[in-house]
């Protein structure tokens, strides 16, 4: 049987509660937000894409070029988001091979574009190695429907 962790109930809740679309607020909400590729004054960062197979993580930083974080802490800052990306990523394919969720690729199709100007409030990184591409691709690309085995994992996991 499946023991679910904290961040694992999180994206199922999360998935349940966009499907029925209501807010659901977690530490993980930033993630799925930037999976939207949207860009929002609101958001620490985005995905874009340049092809399916080239996403680019965009971080919101407006304060002048001058005041930014050297490029070394930067890097590191972005690093650190790269395991819970992989999680995250991982999770959704583990839930779709295991037919949790229905998934439908739509591909760059609907996918917003670069902002104008983008690039004076938007630091770009883009070192990602092909497991985090390729589940950023995935999950990104593709739009996710809870099935009733999503909601029955849901209902045995809330005692854990």
């Amino acid at each position: 049987m499946l023991t679910l962790t904290n961040t694992q109930k999180e994206i199922i809740n999360h998935l349940i509660a966009a499907h029925e679309k209501r807010p659901w607020g977690s530490k993980i909400a930033p993630y799925f937000r930037a999976f939207t590729g949207a860009f929002s004054p609101d958001m620490p960062f985005t995905f874009y894409f340049l092809s399916v197979n080239h996403p680019i993580m965009y971080v919101y930083d407006p304060r002048p070029a001058e005041q930014r974080s050297s490029r070394a802490v930067f890097r590191e800052e972005c690093e650190q988001k790269k395991p819970r990306i992989l999680w995250i990523t991982s999770f959704f394919e583990y839930l779709a091979d295991n037919e949790y969720v229905q998934m439908e690729y739509r591909g760059l199709q609907g996918r917003p574009q670069l902002p104008e100007r983008y690039d004076a409030v938007w630091r770009k990184y883009s070192d990602f190695y092909n497991d985090i591409m390729n589940g950023l691709s995935f999950v990104c690309l593709s739009d996710f429907t809870p099935t009733e085995k999503l909601y029955e994992l849901r209902k045995a996991k809330t005692a854990v």
